[in-house]
């Protein structure tokens, strides 16, 4: 049996280093497009929140504004991040996982490689692909026998930094403070004094320094007030919007979260090996890890949206668990054999290589918003003349991808339009359209990008339009078609 493992590893760690040699020519995709864009203004002196309007975390600004200056927005030099990256993920979690073994620790490294490649160039670069590396980094100095300050200062830290990206990303503290407590039960030093000082407070004053350095960052910028009023207005209207882009009534609501949270993302499978290997490895540092992937299972629930790379976090952790049902140092007979049989069945039912590596084993294109995008870049490379500017009305259909590419400055504070089309009838998104609409008429561009295709992710349901009778009167006076395909419109001032 052992050598089966050893045959079938190989086996994947080639199939992850060829699709990782393939990746090398995907071109920049999804959310990638409009982040990096939102990234090149940064780089021109634009500051979130109070230069453009965006509702995401401030981390997630900084985190895509380094990757940007380190790669010049290159497709190719991204995609040398985006593996770089993920090799510093497999090494951290070689590290941490070793302690059980060396089969255990490259199994781990090497399927989350593999479940991250599957997902294409649309999971490429995600934030929650970036958390993984603070929850990597948490798992090899927190799952240890006991914890010192310094490493409870630390954990403190990492998820302070994963918080400035997604908030509820900072859930994965709870199960290092909880397990924590629990040894300070066992040494019978339990006391409100020395839980306050012993766990509390490093771990307090780790998450204390990520959150004031970003609230320093956002006060020095005078962007802090705009943040907390998108924060206070927006939030609670997008949180309402679930996967299918779609407003979740609030008498359904609940029942949807309880449909989709038992999907896990069409990761279950990897339930089976997992209940294996807590099986086999009943002590603290597999209950831990188990803890953790309970704690991303429920992570997008908070978010209510269900979006694929929402999973990242508890894929990435559920697979270090069922990584551990190799691990059968086991009196039974049956245990022993089955356990890693029941991981290789699930390996070969959930592994598979992305359609984009398969397209290009076939030699077929790529097919993505990308090729719209070379259609929009180049009208823009011809005509654009200094000073023009262009306003998008699109979020990743290949219009920021084109501006990112011709570096074509914005128009308005608003990089998407997919805002003024839910909740219309609330006054915060009235005074959005109210303040778009001055700012187009200020600024008049020479260029307005309307992208009309399908896959426009447009928000469906109670009190959505897809009208904006300002808009339209405004563009039927002052602009002329200039080119119209079928899935895009380029608008021309008069």
């Amino acid at each position: 049996m052992q050598r089966i493992t050893t045959i079938v590893l190989i086996l994947l760690a080639a199939l992850l280093i060829a699709q990782a040699a393939f990746s090398l020519q995907w071109p920049i995709a999804h959310d990638e497009a409009p982040l990096f864009y939102e990234a090149f203004l940064m780089q021109n002196g634009q500051v979130p929140y109070k230069d453009f309007f965006d509702f995401q975390m401030p981390g997630s600004f900084i985190a895509y504004y380094l990757l940007g200056i380190l790669s010049g927005f290159g497709a190719l030099r991204i995609r040398i991040l985006d593996l770089t990256i993920l090799a510093v993920i497999l090494t951290i979690t070689y590290f941490a996982m070793r302690r059980f073994g060396k089969p255990v620790a490259f199994t781990a490294l090497i399927l989350f490689g593999l479940m991250y490649m599957q997902g294409g160039p649309a999971l490429s670069l995600q934030r929650d692909y970036l958390l993984v590396v603070f929850i990597s980094l948490s798992i090899w100095i927190g799952v240890t026998d006991s914890l010192t300050f310094r490493k409870r200062l630390m954990l403190g830290l990492l998820y302070g930094l994963a918080a400035i990206i997604k908030p509820h990303a900072a859930l994965g503290l709870v199960p290092f403070l909880l397990f924590d407590i629990a040894d300070l039960r066992q040494r019978r030093e339990f006391s409100l004094t020395s839980l306050a000082k012993q766990i509390i407070l490093p771990a307090t004053i780790g998450f204390a320094i990520s959150i004031s350095l970003i609230t320093l960052y956002l006060t020095i910028t005078n962007s802090l007030l705009p943040f907390l009023d998108i924060a206070l207005n927006y939030w609670k209207l997008y949180s309402q919007i679930n996967g299918a882009m779609a407003i979740t009534p609030s008498a359904e609501r609940m029942a949807y979260l309880l449909d989709q949270f038992w999907r896990l993302g069409g990761g279950v499978l990897w339930l089976i090996p997992a209940a294996f290997g807590i099986y086999l490895n009943r002590n603290r540092q597999t209950y831990l890890l188990a803890s953790l992937a309970l704690i991303y299972a429920i992570y997008p629930v908070l978010s209510g949206q269900f979006f694929p790379y929402h999973y990242i976090p508890f894929i990435y952790t559920i697979i270090l668990v069922a990584a551990l049902s190799l691990k059968t140092n086991h009196s039974q007979f049956t245990i022993h054999y089955l356990s890693p049989i029941i991981l290789l069945a699930t390996i070969l039912i959930t592994v598979k290589p992305s359609q984009t590596f398969i397209r290009q084993l076939e030699g077929k294109d790529i097919v993505i918003a990308a090729d719209r995008a070379t259609q929009i870049s180049s009208f823009l490379e011809k005509k654009l003349e200094p000073d023009d500017e262009v306003q998008p009305l699109d979020w990743t259909g290949g219009t920021l991808l084109a501006m990112l590419e011709t570096r074509a400055p914005i128009a308005t504070s608003y990089v998407f339009d997919f805002y003024f089309y839910h909740h219309i009838s609330n006054p915060y998104i009235q005074s959005l359209r109210a303040d778009f609409m001055i700012q187009l008429t200020e600024s008049k561009p020479r260029f307005i990008i309307e992208v009309t295709s399908i896959d426009k992710p447009w928000v469906s349901g109670e009190d959505t339009s897809r009208e904006f009778p300002e808009l339209r009167a405004y563009l039927a006076e002052h602009y002329s078609v200039t080119m119209e395909k079928e899935d895009y419109v380029i608008y021309e001032l008069k």
